[in-house]
């Protein structure tokens, strides 16, 4: 090798080391440059995000912001408290609603029921004065009150009428019949038996009532007022 060419090698290294700290130091420019770059873009939407809370806040005192939150405390107090009541009228409602349908389930039965009772009730009537006949009365008579007992066991019980006040709520008047031995509206005399199922009338009891007697003499049958008066002083002028 030639000194020449040793001479161009050694100037071509030398050229090189200049080179890699250029790039470097460009590459240190660039990366400052980007990072003050991202930090410019970021800082200013960070700084307005934090004035607009504190805006926000500062629009509101501490007493008012703490006065606010108690009224939504109570207003939402208040709507729990209306559920609850809602909720437990409804649960009352409800619980009322089963107990009645219970409870009145029979009615309708207890009502298709009620007419052939009162056809054994006509038919013992009627046989009871026919003494061949007393012991099918009898019979017959077992037969009504074991009815009876059975409406009895699911609560439908007879309305008592016979000397009880006439009361229009569970009597249905079809007579009245003048007396002198019972006040006025007492009930005389049932036609048909009523009965009742808890506080509903499942039919009301036909009777016969008591009315005022009315006077049977007419007003031309009384003496007239001073009609007597009258004779005598002219049997004595006479």
């Amino acid at each position: 090798m030639t000194d020449d060419t040793r001479d161009e090698f050694e100037t071509d290294d030398t050229a090189d080391v200049p080179a890699d700290d250029s790039a470097e130091q460009a590459a240190g420019e660039t990366g400052g440059e980007t990072v003050e770059d991202l930090s410019g873009e970021s800082g200013p939407d960070i700084d307005a995000s934090a004035e607009a809370i504190g805006e926000a806040l500062s629009e509101l005192s501490l007493d008012e912001q703490l006065e606010a939150t108690r009224a939504e405390r109570d207003d939402n107090l208040g709507k729990w408290q209306r559920s609850l009541a809602d909720l437990e009228n409804y649960r009352r409602r409800v619980q009322r609603e089963m107990d009645e349908s219970r409870t009145y389930q029979v009615l309708p039965l207890a009502r298709d029921l009620l007419p052939g009772l009162d056809n054994l009730q006509r038919a013992i009537q009627a046989a009871e004065s026919n003494e061949a006949a007393a012991d099918l009365v009898a019979g017959v008579k077992m037969v009504v009150e074991q009815v009876i007992g059975v409406l009895a066991r699911y609560g439908v019980e007879p309305i008592p009428a016979i000397g009880e006040a006439f009361d229009p709520e569970v009597h249905e008047a079809i007579q009245q019949l003048p007396s002198d031995e019972h006040e006025p509206m007492t009930v005389l005399q049932e036609v048909e038996q009523g009965f009742r199922l808890g506080d509903r009338v499942v039919r009301p009891a036909k009777v016969i009532v008591s009315m005022a007697p009315t006077d049977s003499r007419s007003p031309a049958d009384e003496p007239a007022a001073g009609s007597g008066d009258l004779d005598g002083e002219t049997s004595e002028e006479n």
